[in-house]
């Protein structure tokens, strides 16, 4: 990591710190959350807020964020504005969020990875009025007419206005999945934050302690890892950036052991069948994002603390935690009980109360529900309503079915809409679908969630407009340009024409599962593999897509892999004494070529 080069600045007289004799200031009550930071920098500035590479101290994250504070405000960034954050995860983007915070904007992650049509997407939404990058001139950013500001390179400034504001004050927008096409901006508070960081002893960050760091910005579990740990005072420990592997994992969590690591279902299931050695190593485990494994968890349960979470985007992070058991006997790992000043109810189709043991539709209220959906009162309407019990507050129906047990935890029975969980991702369907339409050459698309091994996959099928051609390539290339990469299927098929039920409506449910045959992915043709090495691999292929057979110069990703299955494929390949490096997997991702690159690594070796 670049060093800092912003010099501390002298902390005002007037800064009051966390200890009043022997009252201590929660963070709730520091108002906001750069509030909050600031006392710790004021208390403890040495200690380390941020390691990545290397330490960086509070009083140091403070005082850089101060400098870039200042040289927002000299744009005439105004309070409650919009940021753009466009950095990696790591110190930079912990350092920009924390100066808009300061300069009394609010901050928006804009994850370099994304094509630049979702970033286009995001900006004109929340309507960004500056830009802070990591490069000295934005780089390829489009140009959005606002100013661009580097992260680093700014003059020390005295702090900015990290005193003023207050926690009703938009801190962050989220950007999640929408079924209309264009995604929503969750709008949520410094009181959200502060109530997460504050109120729930399961979730008791202390001082001292390392918080890994591994969630995309975009990817609202980052607010966890970062935010909840600054507040409380610990170490947001970033783990490098890079192709995330079992081994590659494995290997950070032994050499920082972690106190705290989240991990969403699919990581946490691939860890655990391949290295639960590693996962021992983190003090508590948080999981979630998708349906878990009772088998996975109480695996690790009975090696390392585990906390199964649940919560949308729209509750601020967790809405509720169960403690996993390892002796206990769930066909299902519950949702567990609300954080402290959550409230959690199952509601009727009239948003009557269910008894418990019936299903319903799960709704939340209380601590940690954002204002809504920015810039869309009647997208806010629809999911933020009164409580129908009078109380005079808002209530957030979550779409998710539920039942409450007789010991007061809640159990998850699916969804009541079209809106499901890719890699712990939330996608709406019809977000893909809206996509695929305005493909020129296509006359229809449509988007599944298709159950396959290792959880959901999406397939994407299509129809051409008569007379025109398309290719699987051709669309995914489409959609790969427009859409952040959680949103692109692995596979797409090509029918002659949609099915339609009796209403002359798609027929989804007539729609074949692409998965179990290589045949009905029309791949090219097979080419059998030759010799024990190139078998050994098919094979491991096959098994990790959970096909009937690969062949030699199959493309592992056209034939439905992803990021978390390559998690998988590598660590099987390992176990069997094949070790493959991200970066030349993604060069070759054939068995005919990573059976020419270990045949020739082993002739190199020997």
């Amino acid at each position: 990591m670049t060093p800092l080069t912003t010099a501390v600045s002298p902390l005002p007289a007037a800064l009051p710190t966390l200890d009043g004799g022997s009252r201590t200031v929660t963070p709730a009550q520091a108002g906001t959350v750069h509030g909050a930071v600031a006392l710790r920098a004021a208390r403890t500035p040495g200690a380390v807020a941020l390691y990545d590479g290397g330490p960086v101290t509070y009083a140091e994250l403070d005082a850089a964020a101060d400098a870039l504070a200042a040289a927002l405000l000299g744009t005439g960034i105004g309070r409650e504005e919009r940021v753009g954050v466009h950095c990696a995860r790591g110190a930079d983007f912990v350092i920009a969020a924390l100066a808009a915070l300061k300069a009394q904007a609010a901050y928006v992650p804009l994850d370099p990875s994304y094509p630049a049509e979702a970033l286009e997407r995001i900006a004109s939404g929340a309507g960004l009025a500056a830009v802070v990058t990591a490069g000295p001139d934005g780089g390829a950013l489009p140009d959005w007419g606002v100013p661009v500001v580097p992260v680093r390179g700014h003059a020390p400034a005295a702090p900015a206005a990290h005193r003023a504001g207050h926690g009703g004050q938009l801190m962050y927008l989220v950007f999640t999945s929408g079924s209309t096409g264009e995604p929503k901006g969750v709008a949520v508070t410094h009181a959200d934050v502060l109530a997460l960081a504050g109120d729930d002893a399961r979730l008791a960050v202390r001082p001292g302690q390392r918080v890994a760091h591994l969630a995309p910005t975009a990817f609202d579990a980052s607010v966890f890892e970062i935010w909840v740990t600054l507040c409380r005072g610990a170490t947001v420990d970033v783990v490098p950036s890079g192709p995330v592997t079992v081994e590659r994992l494995g290997g950070h969590l032994r050499e920082r052991r972690p106190d705290w690591l989240f991990l969403t279902t699919g990581l946490f299931h691939a860890m655990a069948d391949h290295d639960p050695d590693g996962l021992a190593m983190a003090g508590t485990i948080l999981t979630g994002g998708d349906v878990l494994s009772p088998q996975h968890v109480r695996a690790i349960a009975a090696r390392t603390r585990v906390l199964a979470a649940y919560g949308p985007t729209e509750t601020t992070v967790f809405a509720s935690l169960h403690t996993v058991d390892p002796r206990a006997d769930h066909d299902a790992v519950p949702l567990g009980t609300p954080l402290t000043g959550m409230g959690m109810r199952v509601l009727g189709p009239g948003l009557e109360t269910v008894e418990d043991g019936g299903t319903g539709e799960l709704c939340l209220s209380g601590a940690g529900l954002a204002r809504g959906y920015f810039g869309a009162p009647g997208r806010t309407a629809l999911r933020f309503v009164p409580d129908p019990a009078g109380t005079g507050e808002r209530v957030y129906r979550t779409g998710d079915l539920s039942a409450r047990r007789p010991d007061g935890e809640f159990t998850f029975h699916g969804r009541a809409d079209r809106q499901v969980k890719i890699r712990g991702f939330r996608v709406e369907l019809g977000e893909i679908e809206t996509c695929l339409n305005q493909h020129p050459d296509i006359a229809a698309g449509v988007a599944l969630a298709v159950p396959a091994p290792g959880g959901n996959r999406l397939v994407g099928y299509v129809s051409a407009t008569p007379g025109r051609t398309v290719t699987p390539g051709g669309v995914r290339q489409w959609l790969g340009d427009r859409l952040p990469p959680h949103l692109v299927p692995g596979v797409v098929e090509i029918l002659d024409a949609m099915p339609l039920d009796r209403n002359g409506k798609f027929d989804r449910g007539a729609l074949d599962a692409p998965w179990a045959s290589r045949e009905a992915l029309d791949v090219g043709e097979f080419r059998a593999p030759e010799g024990a090495l190139q078998s050994t691999l098919a094979g491991a292929f096959a098994d990790v897509l959970g096909i009937d057979r690969v062949g030699v110069d199959d493309d592992f990703f056209r034939l439905g892999g992803d990021s978390l299955r390559t998690v998988d494929l590598l660590a099987v390949l390992a176990e069997a004494g094949h070790g493959v490096r991200p970066r030349d997997f993604f060069r070759g991702p054939t068995v005919a070529e990573l059976s020419a690159l270990l045949a020739s690594r082993a002739g190199t070796e020997g």
